[in-house]
């Protein structure tokens, strides 16, 4: 088996990270431990649909617990308070407080909001969830990114999108740059859900920006406490209904940027975009990110004297397929890239691909088909090149990556930027499903987490959440596609480990085999665990002891003939940047 060392895995895709690996990480501040303290995340689109047959629940995962295996004794656990309110702001339950759980670490837990909202038929709004650990030593929670989850469902379609963080630091009412690319509005109908999860008052504005940057269409918006709205981004204007279908004419035929920002002395809010398929009946939800408001600085150009592009930053997806037959369907992903508020007036971005022994396949750089994939202007030396507010979507069928292919992608970027305003679509054609998410922070942030004392050590401590596995008859009706990548800088082979959780805990610790340096493989959990299975919800972790690995996941439902992904979270991911103080 031929592996790519460092230095030879980057030559083969004329990138330079010396300015990156050069870049000392940021001073380590050990986390206090003298109490332990409630944290919050919020989820801004809650809804039930009687007459669509569709249903929200809510999945804890209590994945704060000390030590590699901390979870297995029963000293650890989670207490949950779940705040829900209506679309005018008033709360559903005893108080403003619906329910309280105190949840056994990683003993994942389903709430169906029903039970929430006194089995109304009808409900939309905004959730808070608020979260404490109960450990063996005081801390506050390890990760708010995987803490918990919302997953809607109707006979046809379903997804699931983890809570947004919204920690103390974040708690003010300074002016924040809200956004992320959105799809062509000639594929999809997108509805966007703003919540306010706050006490005062949030005021401020939505801009649908062009893919050239320019604004298309800007709303004022006021929020009451607590409050919720919705904007069709196909005709540019509220809505009270989620599910509207614009006919074709009024629609904005392009994708975007959608931004939100908040006025100076109100508060942000959080939100969720629905991307829906109306004639299929099909959606995906994906969020946006919130990000100082700053002036760009002026433009570096990030090219050394060799012509090679010298990174910032390298971010990370393990999903990337090309006319893939896998599990009996056909796997197409797309990239859509959004620049937001970038720290200079360009942002550069160099996507390239490494296939299953890690090997640099592909390069944006080498593509001589990418100019003719994007706007004009948005392309030079073979890198995408962005001003603010602008964005591009990067078809894997028009380019020159062969058939027949699954891997990672990576994108290199300069000035450095949010993984989040890097979003994935994948599309399985003989179903009409698609699903969105976005990419993974890359080696920095990763050896940053690896410093928590609490941690126990593990370079891998990866978390995904809403997994099923369910087979009867030798019928394979729900499954797992697990993509996994190994992002270490130090040669090292990885020997990965996925853990199976449902409410009563760990169920099954499963090996995996070898993943070489600098290589993408892709696992279905079918094939790893043998025998008729009813597995689920499942929250599933990933580790390993020695190199850093980076997991997302496409949950298969052969029934409904639909397909949602998850991201993946490092389970210390927040834990040094979002204390009580």
């Amino acid at each position: 088996m031929k592996t790519y060392g460092r230095r030879s895995f980057l030559a083969s895709v004329s990138c330079s990270l010396s300015t990156l690996a050069a870049a000392p990480l940021l001073p380590f501040a050990p986390v206090q431990t003298d109490s332990s303290c409630w944290l919050e995340a919020c989820a801004p689109f809650i809804l039930e649909d009687a007459e669509r047959g569709l249903t929200t629940e809510i999945v804890l995962t209590s994945d704060t617990f000390v030590g590699t295996r901390g979870h297995e004794d029963g000293a650890d656990a989670t207490e949950y308070e779940i705040l829900l309110y209506d679309s005018a702001g008033s709360a559903t339950g005893a108080g403003a407080i619906a329910r309280r759980f105190t949840v056994p670490a990683m003993h994942t837990t389903v709430i169906p909001v029903r039970e929430l909202t006194g089995q109304a038929r009808n409900f939309y709004g905004g959730m808070k969830i608020r979260l404490r650990p109960r450990c063996r030593e005081l801390m506050h929670a390890s990760d708010l990114f995987s803490s918990a989850f919302v997953r809607w469902s109707t006979k046809a379609s379903f997804d699931n999108v983890h809570a947004n963080p919204d920690p103390p630091q974040w708690q003010n009412t300074q002016p924040f740059y809200y956004s992320m690319p959105y799809p062509s509005l000639a594929d999809y109908s997108c509805t966007f859900s703003l919540f306010n999860p706050n006490r005062t008052r949030s005021a401020g504005e939505i801009i649908i920006h062009d893919p050239q940057g320019r604004r298309a269409v800007a709303h004022r918006y006021e929020l009451r406490p607590y409050a919720s709205l919705l904007l069709n981004l196909n005709t540019g204007s509220f809505t009270s209904d989620p599910w509207q279908s614009p006919a074709k004419e009024k629609a904005l035929h392009h994708g975007g940027l959608l931004a939100v920002i908040n006025d100076e002395g109100t508060a942000k809010s959080f939100g969720y975009l629905m991307i829906h398929q109306p004639a299929r009946e099909r959606f995906s939800v994906e969020h946006p990110i919130h990000q100082g408001l700053s002036r760009p600085g002026p433009t570096v150009a990030p090219f050394d004297a060799q012509r090679q592009f010298r990174a910032r930053n390298v971010l990370y997806t393990p999903l990337l397929f090309r006319a893939k037959r896998i599990g009996g369907i056909t796997l197409e992903s797309r990239c859509h890239f959004g620049s937001g508020l970038p720290l200079e007036e360009t942002q550069w971005i160099y996507p390239f691909a490494a296939d299953g022994e890690g090997r640099a396949v592909w390069s944006a750089m080498k593509d001589q088909k990418l100019p003719g994939c994007l706007p004009a202007g948005q392309t030079e030396n073979g890198i995408i090149r962005l001003a603010a507010g602008q964005s591009c979507l990067l078809d894997f069928r028009e380019l020159s990556l062969a058939s027949n292919f699954s891997g990672g992608l990576a994108v290199a970027v300069s000035p450095d930027t949010t993984h989040t305003l890097m979003k994935l679509e994948v599309r399985v054609p003989e179903w009409g499903a698609h699903a969105f998410t976005h990419f993974r922070p890359g080696l920095r942030s990763a050896r940053l987490y690896q410093q928590a004392r609490q941690r126990g050590g593990l370079a891998t401590d990866y978390i995904v959440s809403g997994a099923r596995l369910i087979r009867a008859r030798n019928r394979v009706e729900a499954d797992e596609l697990l993509g996994i990548i190994n992002i270490d800088d130090r040669g090292l082979a990885a020997q990965p480990v996925i853990e199976l959780f449902d409410s009563r805990g760990l169920i099954k610790r499963v090996p995996l085999g070898t993943v070489p340096p600098f290589a993408c493989r892709h696992y279905l959990l079918s094939e790893q665990i043998a025998g008729d299975a009813a597995l689920g919800m499942l929250s599933l972790r990933l580790t390993d002891e020695r190199a850093t690995l980076l997991m997302s996941v496409i949950h298969l439902d052969y029934l409904r003939r639909d397909i949602a992904l998850d991201h993946g979270s490092d389970r210390f991911s927040t834990f040094q940047d979002y204390n009580c103080r």
